[in-house]
């Protein structure tokens, strides 16, 4: 899947970057696995302002157990890679090993533990798709904890019901429109800091998504995708009148 990103300050938006997100089989310690990878940069207009290359990759087994993460970041100046060594993974317990380094110096190499299952940040894409959103229990909110940094992040995922997202004219998909409470430096509100279309079908692939961050907001539009594994049947073409 490939999306546009924009960022938003007041009335002004501008295009920002994109996004790819793709998942293939692979294998993780000689074991049947699947590889999740996200790469998102910012355009040459942004680049003279900010300039991002970021990576995220992850191994999972079929049932979406996660064993392994990489992150590679390149902000600005700034750069680091960070792993996350799944060890323990169960409804009751969770143990990890996370590593960083910046600049050739270890950071950091310390491990974590959760009394729940707990996953890394790129895993929360599969991890939504997956849900049912027509279920009671997502109005009320239902929750899945990460790994970030150093720091265990509980998200409440929330249903707000049916939506339509107009992508222009001639073309708008009928999604669900999900909503995730949590709290975290890089958004300026813990309620709806993040808000996410998906698309309603079997696919469940993310349509429009919008973070609040400290200074405006960026929005997230898909933009192209291909061998999902149903017809993306949300899709709703609107005929041209002559």
């Amino acid at each position: 899947m490939k999306f546009d990103i924009r960022y938003k300050y007041g009335l002004v938006m501008l295009k920002a970057g994109t996004a790819n997100f793709k998942v293939e089989e692979s294998n993780y310690k000689n074991n049947h696995s699947f590889l999740s990878m996200l790469d998102f940069k910012t355009t040459s207009f942004f680049d003279k302002i900010f300039k991002m290359r970021d990576t995220l990759s992850s191994y999972t087994t079929e049932n979406l157990q996660p064993l392994y993460h990489i992150r590679s970041v390149h902000e600005g100046n700034y750069q680091f890679k960070e792993e996350i060594f799944f060890n323990e993974f169960s409804a009751n317990h969770t143990e990890v090993r996370i590593k960083r380094v910046s600049q050739q110096i270890l950071r950091f190499d310390t491990t974590l533990m959760a009394l729940s299952m707990c996953y890394d940040i790129l895993n929360i894409i599969p991890i939504l798709s997956s849900l049912d959103y027509s279920q009671p229990e997502f109005v009320h909110g239902k929750t899945i904890s990460a790994f970030i940094g150093r720091e265990k992040v509980t998200i409440t995922v929330r249903s707000e019901g049916q939506s339509v997202v107009e992508k222009s004219e001639t073309l708008k998909y009928k999604t669900y429109k999900i909503a995730l409470d949590f709290s975290d430096s890089n958004f300026n509100a813990s309620k709806n800091a993040i808000e996410v279309w998906m698309s309603d079908d079997k696919n469940h692939v993310p349509i429009k998504i919008k973070a609040k961050l400290r200074i405006g907001a960026a929005e997230v539009y898909l933009t192209s995708w291909k061998n999902l594994k149903y017809i993306l049947s949300s899709e709703v073409k609107i005929p041209v009148s002559k």
